[in-house]
Protein backbone atom coordinates (compact mmCIF):
# COMPACT_ATOMS: atom_id res chain seq x y z
CA UNK A 1 0.00 0.00 0.00
CA UNK A 2 2.77 2.34 1.28
CA UNK A 3 4.48 2.28 -2.35
CA UNK A 4 1.02 2.45 -4.57
CA UNK A 5 0.78 5.86 -2.19
CA UNK A 6 4.31 7.02 -3.11
CA UNK A 7 3.45 6.08 -6.93
CA UNK A 8 0.01 8.11 -6.66
CA UNK A 9 2.06 10.94 -5.02
CA UNK A 10 4.33 10.91 -8.02
CA UNK A 11 2.00 11.01 -10.63
CA UNK A 12 -0.25 13.83 -9.20
CA UNK A 13 2.68 16.18 -7.83
CA UNK A 14 4.05 16.13 -11.47
CA UNK A 15 0.35 17.05 -12.92
CA UNK A 16 -0.86 19.43 -10.91
CA UNK A 17 2.85 21.65 -11.66
CA UNK A 18 4.76 20.81 -8.20
CA UNK A 19 8.30 20.81 -7.13
CA UNK A 20 10.47 18.59 -8.79
CA UNK A 21 10.56 14.94 -7.55
CA UNK A 22 13.05 13.88 -6.14
CA UNK A 23 14.64 11.69 -9.18
CA UNK A 24 15.51 14.51 -10.87
CA UNK A 25 17.07 16.65 -8.24
CA UNK A 26 20.56 16.16 -9.35
CA UNK A 27 19.78 17.23 -12.39
CA UNK A 28 21.10 21.02 -13.08
CA UNK A 29 17.53 22.24 -14.42
CA UNK A 30 19.09 26.06 -14.83
CA UNK A 31 20.73 24.35 -18.11
CA UNK A 32 19.38 23.60 -21.14
CA UNK A 33 20.77 22.19 -24.77
CA UNK A 34 23.33 19.81 -25.02
CA UNK A 35 24.37 20.09 -21.28
CA UNK A 36 20.61 18.81 -19.87
CA UNK A 37 20.45 16.01 -22.10
CA UNK A 38 23.58 14.91 -20.84
CA UNK A 39 22.82 14.68 -17.38
CA UNK A 40 19.31 13.20 -17.99
CA UNK A 41 20.98 10.27 -20.41
CA UNK A 42 23.21 9.76 -17.66
CA UNK A 43 20.91 9.87 -14.86
CA UNK A 44 18.28 7.39 -16.94
CA UNK A 45 20.87 5.01 -17.84
CA UNK A 46 22.44 4.73 -14.34
CA UNK A 47 18.74 3.93 -12.88
CA UNK A 48 18.25 1.09 -15.42
CA UNK A 49 18.77 -1.17 -13.25
CA UNK A 50 16.97 -4.34 -14.29
CA UNK A 51 17.16 -5.40 -17.63
CA UNK A 52 14.12 -7.35 -19.32
CA UNK A 53 13.79 -10.37 -21.88
CA UNK A 54 11.34 -10.19 -24.52
CA UNK A 55 9.81 -12.88 -23.14
CA UNK A 56 9.03 -11.01 -19.90
CA UNK A 57 7.76 -7.95 -22.47
CA UNK A 58 4.82 -9.73 -22.78
CA UNK A 59 3.68 -10.01 -19.09
CA UNK A 60 4.89 -6.35 -18.85
CA UNK A 61 2.62 -5.10 -21.04
CA UNK A 62 -0.31 -6.63 -19.78
CA UNK A 63 0.65 -4.37 -16.28
CA UNK A 64 1.92 -1.09 -17.98
CA UNK A 65 -0.98 -0.99 -20.98
CA UNK A 66 -3.84 -2.23 -19.02
CA UNK A 67 -7.42 -0.55 -20.15
CA UNK A 68 -8.33 1.30 -16.86
CA UNK A 69 -11.98 0.44 -18.16
CA UNK A 70 -11.42 -3.46 -18.30
CA UNK A 71 -8.10 -5.06 -16.70
CA UNK A 72 -8.66 -7.73 -19.19
CA UNK A 73 -7.71 -5.76 -21.85
CA UNK A 74 -4.46 -4.20 -22.93
CA UNK A 75 -4.54 -0.82 -25.07
CA UNK A 76 -3.23 -1.23 -28.20
CA UNK A 77 -1.09 1.63 -29.78
CA UNK A 78 -1.95 3.13 -33.49
CA UNK A 79 -5.55 1.18 -32.36
CA UNK A 80 -8.80 3.90 -32.56
CA UNK A 81 -12.19 2.61 -32.85
CA UNK A 82 -13.67 -0.58 -30.94
CA UNK A 83 -16.83 -0.42 -32.44
CA UNK A 84 -14.86 -1.16 -36.20
CA UNK A 85 -15.99 -4.28 -37.77
CA UNK A 86 -12.28 -4.65 -38.90
CA UNK A 87 -10.21 -5.76 -35.75
CA UNK A 88 -7.10 -3.93 -36.60
CA UNK A 89 -8.85 -0.74 -35.98
CA UNK A 90 -9.45 -2.00 -32.59
CA UNK A 91 -8.15 0.16 -29.75
CA UNK A 92 -8.20 -2.64 -26.92
CA UNK A 93 -8.13 -6.11 -27.20
CA UNK A 94 -8.12 -9.52 -24.65
CA UNK A 95 -4.92 -9.60 -22.93
CA UNK A 96 -4.94 -13.19 -23.76
CA UNK A 97 -5.04 -12.70 -27.73
CA UNK A 98 -0.98 -12.65 -27.71
CA UNK A 99 1.14 -13.83 -30.45
CA UNK A 100 1.57 -13.92 -33.78
CA UNK A 101 -1.78 -14.42 -35.47
CA UNK A 102 -4.27 -11.96 -37.30
CA UNK A 103 -6.51 -11.03 -34.29
CA UNK A 104 -3.89 -10.87 -31.92
CA UNK A 105 -1.85 -8.71 -30.37
CA UNK A 106 2.20 -8.41 -30.33
CA UNK A 107 4.70 -6.26 -28.94
CA UNK A 108 5.63 -3.21 -30.98
CA UNK A 109 8.87 -1.72 -31.42
CA UNK A 110 7.87 2.30 -31.77
CA UNK A 111 11.55 2.51 -33.06
CA UNK A 112 11.54 -0.07 -35.55
CA UNK A 113 14.43 -2.73 -34.43
CA UNK A 114 15.59 -3.02 -38.46
CA UNK A 115 16.31 0.81 -37.90
CA UNK A 116 18.86 0.63 -35.36
CA UNK A 117 22.40 1.25 -35.79
CA UNK A 118 22.88 -1.89 -35.10
CA UNK A 119 19.79 -3.38 -35.58
CA UNK A 120 18.24 -3.43 -31.82
CA UNK A 121 17.24 -6.86 -32.01
CA UNK A 122 15.24 -8.00 -29.46
CA UNK A 123 17.97 -7.94 -26.08
CA UNK A 124 18.85 -4.63 -24.42
CA UNK A 125 17.46 -1.71 -26.50
CA UNK A 126 15.42 -4.12 -28.12
CA UNK A 127 13.75 -4.95 -24.99
CA UNK A 128 13.59 -2.00 -23.11
CA UNK A 129 9.58 -1.86 -21.95
CA UNK A 130 9.73 1.55 -22.27
CA UNK A 131 10.02 1.41 -26.34
CA UNK A 132 7.84 -1.91 -26.69
CA UNK A 133 3.96 -1.35 -26.83
CA UNK A 134 1.18 -3.96 -27.32
CA UNK A 135 -0.19 -3.25 -31.52
CA UNK A 136 -2.55 -5.06 -33.11
CA UNK A 137 -0.56 -7.78 -35.66
CA UNK A 138 -2.31 -6.85 -38.98
CA UNK A 139 -2.04 -3.09 -37.91
CA UNK A 140 1.81 -3.66 -36.92
CA UNK A 141 2.38 -5.18 -40.27
CA UNK A 142 0.81 -2.50 -41.99
CA UNK A 143 3.21 -0.28 -40.10
CA UNK A 144 5.76 -2.16 -40.88
CA UNK A 145 9.33 0.29 -40.63
CA UNK A 146 8.25 3.15 -42.13
CA UNK A 147 9.06 6.14 -40.91
CA UNK A 148 6.36 8.90 -38.92
CA UNK A 149 5.00 11.50 -40.85
CA UNK A 150 2.47 14.19 -39.88
CA UNK A 151 -0.80 14.13 -40.48
CA UNK A 152 -4.08 14.54 -39.10
CA UNK A 153 -7.45 12.22 -37.82
CA UNK A 154 -8.09 9.81 -34.91
CA UNK A 155 -7.21 6.66 -37.60
CA UNK A 156 -3.70 5.92 -37.80
CA UNK A 157 -2.48 5.53 -41.77
CA UNK A 158 0.38 4.57 -44.12
CA UNK A 159 0.34 6.87 -46.84
CA UNK A 160 3.28 8.62 -48.91
CA UNK A 161 5.61 5.96 -47.84
CA UNK A 162 5.22 7.22 -43.89
CA UNK A 163 3.15 6.17 -41.00
CA UNK A 164 0.78 9.04 -39.38
CA UNK A 165 0.51 7.04 -35.89
CA UNK A 166 -3.15 9.03 -35.33
CA UNK A 167 -3.79 11.37 -33.33
CA UNK A 168 -3.67 9.97 -29.97
CA UNK A 169 -0.52 8.48 -30.36
CA UNK A 170 1.53 11.20 -31.53
CA UNK A 171 2.36 12.88 -28.24
CA UNK A 172 3.60 9.12 -26.89
CA UNK A 173 5.53 8.35 -29.78
CA UNK A 174 7.64 11.27 -29.95
CA UNK A 175 8.24 11.52 -25.99
CA UNK A 176 9.60 7.25 -26.90
CA UNK A 177 11.63 8.23 -29.35
CA UNK A 178 13.29 10.76 -27.15
CA UNK A 179 13.72 8.52 -24.60
CA UNK A 180 15.33 6.13 -27.07
CA UNK A 181 17.25 8.64 -28.07
CA UNK A 182 19.08 10.00 -24.49
CA UNK A 183 19.16 6.03 -23.19
CA UNK A 184 21.15 4.86 -26.78
CA UNK A 185 22.23 7.66 -28.68
CA UNK A 186 23.71 6.86 -32.06
CA UNK A 187 22.00 3.34 -32.05
CA UNK A 188 18.71 5.46 -32.03
CA UNK A 189 19.06 8.46 -34.02
CA UNK A 190 15.43 10.42 -34.38
CA UNK A 191 16.47 11.73 -37.87
CA UNK A 192 16.29 7.92 -38.87
CA UNK A 193 12.65 6.92 -38.14
CA UNK A 194 11.02 10.20 -39.26
CA UNK A 195 10.51 12.31 -42.40
CA UNK A 196 10.77 15.85 -41.47
CA UNK A 197 12.49 19.01 -41.71
CA UNK A 198 15.27 19.92 -38.59
CA UNK A 199 14.24 23.70 -38.01
CA UNK A 200 15.35 23.91 -34.50
CA UNK A 201 17.48 21.13 -33.81
CA UNK A 202 19.61 19.17 -36.36
CA UNK A 203 19.48 15.94 -34.14
CA UNK A 204 15.62 16.33 -33.42
CA UNK A 205 13.14 16.32 -35.89
CA UNK A 206 10.71 19.08 -35.75
CA UNK A 207 8.00 16.28 -36.13
CA UNK A 208 9.08 14.92 -32.94
CA UNK A 209 9.11 18.44 -31.29
CA UNK A 210 5.83 19.36 -32.76
CA UNK A 211 3.70 15.93 -31.57
CA UNK A 212 4.99 16.23 -27.64
CA UNK A 213 3.40 19.94 -27.56
CA UNK A 214 0.48 19.20 -29.27
CA UNK A 215 -0.30 15.53 -27.68
CA UNK A 216 -0.33 15.98 -23.68
CA UNK A 217 0.83 13.12 -21.72
CA UNK A 218 -1.72 10.71 -21.33
CA UNK A 219 -2.71 8.99 -18.36
CA UNK A 220 -1.76 5.41 -20.47
CA UNK A 221 1.84 7.00 -20.26
CA UNK A 222 1.76 8.14 -16.57
CA UNK A 223 0.85 4.87 -15.77
CA UNK A 224 3.52 3.21 -17.63
CA UNK A 225 5.84 5.58 -16.69
CA UNK A 226 5.33 4.85 -12.76
CA UNK A 227 5.16 1.01 -13.03
CA UNK A 228 8.49 1.25 -15.01
CA UNK A 229 10.38 3.38 -12.99
CA UNK A 230 9.93 1.27 -9.77
CA UNK A 231 12.86 -1.31 -9.39
CA UNK A 232 10.48 -2.88 -6.74
CA UNK A 233 7.86 -3.68 -9.17
CA UNK A 234 8.38 -7.29 -10.99
CA UNK A 235 8.91 -5.69 -14.25
CA UNK A 236 10.05 -2.42 -13.55
CA UNK A 237 13.23 -1.53 -14.67
CA UNK A 238 14.00 1.28 -12.33
CA UNK A 239 14.25 4.22 -15.06
CA UNK A 240 11.68 6.33 -16.31
CA UNK A 241 11.18 8.70 -19.36
CA UNK A 242 12.18 12.17 -18.64
CA UNK A 243 9.71 13.46 -20.95
CA UNK A 244 6.76 11.99 -19.85
CA UNK A 245 7.56 13.24 -16.61
CA UNK A 246 7.86 16.57 -18.17
CA UNK A 247 7.51 17.17 -21.52
CA UNK A 248 9.05 21.11 -21.65
CA UNK A 249 12.55 19.52 -20.72
CA UNK A 250 12.14 18.70 -24.72
CA UNK A 251 11.63 22.12 -25.69
CA UNK A 252 14.64 23.63 -23.12
CA UNK A 253 17.18 20.91 -25.18
CA UNK A 254 16.22 21.07 -28.41
CA UNK A 255 13.58 23.96 -28.99
CA UNK A 256 10.57 24.16 -31.00
CA UNK A 257 6.90 24.68 -30.28
CA UNK A 258 6.76 24.95 -26.32
CA UNK A 259 5.65 22.09 -24.27
CA UNK A 260 3.37 22.25 -21.39
CA UNK A 261 5.80 22.53 -18.07
CA UNK A 262 4.56 20.28 -15.10
CA UNK A 263 7.03 21.63 -13.10
CA UNK A 264 7.09 25.15 -10.69
CA UNK A 265 10.66 25.50 -10.91
CA UNK A 266 11.53 24.72 -14.96
CA UNK A 267 11.93 28.33 -16.66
Amino acid sequence: MKKSLLLISFSLSCFAMAQVPKYYQSINLKQGGNSLKKELAALTTKNHKRTLTYKKIWETLKITDVDPKNPKHVVLIYGYDNSSAKPDEHRTRDHSKKGGEKGQWNREHVYPKSLGNPNLGTVGAGADAHLLRPADVSRNSKRSNLPFIDGTGKASKRDNKGWYPGNEWRGDIARIVMYMYIRYGERTLPNTVAKSTNTYSKEMPDLFLKWNAEDPVSAIERTRNNYLGNIYNTYGQGNRNPFIDNPYLATKIWGGPKAKNTWKELK
